[in-house]
């Protein structure tokens, strides 16, 4: 069940959304596999610090975060990948990486250039057993969303 909180929040700012439930999947590719949709289509939010401040990188399922690619397009000093024992509580009621990529969380979002070009994207809906699937145009214009070009780099 997806926490009420991120159902308020998804329906105050009048997104549209589908809600898929499925067995638990904690990696994102198992995510693309419990709902039968490509990687390429599944956010991946990776916490990433922006020079001490906490940030969401959303990549493919299929993909890992360039940490270079981010700090050269912010012109930040240091990025860098956020253990989940630093950010467990930060993003309440969400299971530990669970975390959907909104703005109710009170933190930038920096999106993959090739991920925001998808015209639906499935995340997570709060836990490892709920998904969302929403337009990529609407959530990107509603969450304020940065693109990033380069973010995402494909996993060996």
């Amino acid at each position: 069940m997806i926490p009420t909180m991120i159902d308020a929040y998804l329906r105050e700012h009048s997104l549209r959304f589908e809600h898929f439930m499925h067995g638990r999947a904690v990696a994102a590719q198992r995510l693309a596999a419990a709902e039968h949709v490509s990687g390429s289509r599944v956010a991946k939010v990776v916490v990433v610090s922006v020079d001490g401040r906490l940030a969401l990188a959303v990549v493919a399922a299929t993909e890992r975060v360039d940490v270079e690619a981010l700090r050269d397009a912010l012109h930040a000093h240091e990025v860098e990948l956020v253990p989940e024992a630093r950010f467990a509580d930060r993003f309440w009621p969400c299971e530990p990486g669970a975390e959907p990529p909104l703005s109710l969380f009170g933190v930038p979002i920096y999106v993959d250039a090739e991920l925001a070009r998808q015209p639906w994207l499935l995340m997570r809906g709060g836990t490892h057993e709920d998904a969302i699937q929403l337009d990529t145009d609407d959530w990107l214009l509603s969450e304020r969303a940065r693109i990033v070009d380069g973010l995402g780099v494909t996993l060996q």
